[in-house]
């Protein structure tokens, strides 16, 4: 499937407020497929204006992912450790000789807890994502350019992109890696882990199966949407068979070491 068609499914399935956060992808290529001069020659070169106004509105594209990505990064830390308080704050008032009573093992407050777990581990997968599909299309794009008018922008613009701070996961994936140890620390009966990127297991099988306990339409929304975006960017790198060190398999698959790969929620089962 092509990225255009990819992106255009997950732009569908994705959270409302997200969508206009995402890279312009069909403008611009309708804008390149309208430029003026598509084969230059050593007569008739390629005008330096076009480019500087090609690269202009990309630099705008990524002011518009750092500004997202930064901003939802900082909310998470926030928030999680804001749920970490109310952990401290539940114990403090329902632990008896450091041990939890049945009646708070399974209290509304400490459900309500869970869900709220497994709703920030959920986004915060998506951010990772949103950092990886954004990247993708900038490279498709770039790819669609050169080829259109015989410049050689890509290799210069791939590695601005790459140390920009939406591409700098590292924090984020920290984050989440400890968003899944509290989970399994404070929910470990409840808990379904779906290793989604595992060539081992797909998390869209009808294989995974159980019978667990409801947590909220909302929280089984973000783990739906969730499991979309990690399936499409699977598809992207299994598209990618070239060996080019640009190209978005070799980048990403340089990350899979420090990836997460897990979903945790209480629902594997998709319909």
């Amino acid at each position: 499937m092509k990225f255009g068609k990819e992106l255009g499914i997950h732009l569908e399935q994705t959270l409302p407020e997200w969508k206009d956060k995402y890279l312009c992808y069909k403008p611009l290529k309708k804008l390149l497929k309208n430029l003026p001069n598509p084969n230059p020659t050593a007569d008739d070169p390629q005008s330096p204006d076009l480019q500087h106004w090609f690269v202009r509105i990309l630099n705008d594209e990524l002011d518009k992912f750092n500004d997202f990505y930064v901003d939802k990064e900082e909310e998470f830390v926030i928030r999680f450790q804001e749920l970490k308080q109310r952990i401290e704050q539940v114990k403090e008032k329902s632990c008896k000789d450091g041990v939890f009573t049945s009646e708070i093992d399974f209290s509304d407050e400490m459900m309500m807890i869970r869900k709220d777990f497994v709703t920030i581990h959920g986004e915060m997968v998506l951010l990772k994502n949103y950092s990886s599909l954004n990247f993708a299309g900038i490279i498709k794009i770039l790819k669609k350019y050169d080829k259109r008018t015989g410049g050689l922008l890509r290799v210069h613009f791939t590695q601005l992109a790459l140390r920009q701070p939406f591409f700098t996961t590292e924090p984020l994936t920290r984050l989440v890696h400890e968003c899944e140890e509290n989970l399994e620390l404070l929910f470990p009966i409840e808990e379904e882990v779906v290793e989604s990127t595992s060539s081992k297991t797909n998390a869209g099988s009808s294989d995974n199966k159980t019978a667990p306990l409801s947590i909220g339409e909302g929280t089984w929304d973000v783990y739906r949407r969730t499991v979309d975006a990690i399936k499409t960017i699977n598809g992207l790198k299994k598209e990618s068979s070239t060996s080019n060190p640009l190209s978005f398999a070799s980048i990403f698959g340089n990350q899979d070491n420090d990836d997460t790969g897990a979903i945790t929620d209480s629902q594997s089962e998709l319909d």
